[in-house]
């Protein structure tokens, strides 16, 4: 399904500039949930948003733009798919990886 150099790359980046958590969202209908959500940020700056850019094409989820730093999110369904095949190639965040699957 995905391109394990692209996994391995995504896992560096998530491993170093990354997070993954599990929020207390609100549905459409006003109820309480956890949603896992992947995101990392890239300074205008820096890189600019070819690297969000990246992910979303081989990824998904979406770019918003904040103060001058883009980031690139997935979260829900796509998040924790994604969490379980990002697993064995992280080393940092591999245990927040565990604690939103």
């Amino acid at each position: 399904m995905y391109d394990k150099v692209d996994l391995a790359y995504l896992a560096g980046i998530i491993d170093g500039e990354g997070h993954a958590y599990k929020p207390n969202a609100l549905n459409g209908r006003g109820e309480r949930h956890l949603q896992a959500r992947l995101l990392f940020v890239q300074s205008i700056k820096n890189n600019g948003k070819e690297l969000c850019e990246w992910a979303l094409k081989r990824f998904g989820g979406g770019i918003t733009l904040t103060r001058d730093l883009y980031r690139w999110q997935i979260q829900g369904k796509k998040a924790t798919e994604l969490a379980h095949v990002l697993q064995p190639y992280l080393i940092v965040k591999r245990e927040q990886i565990k604690r939103i699957l």
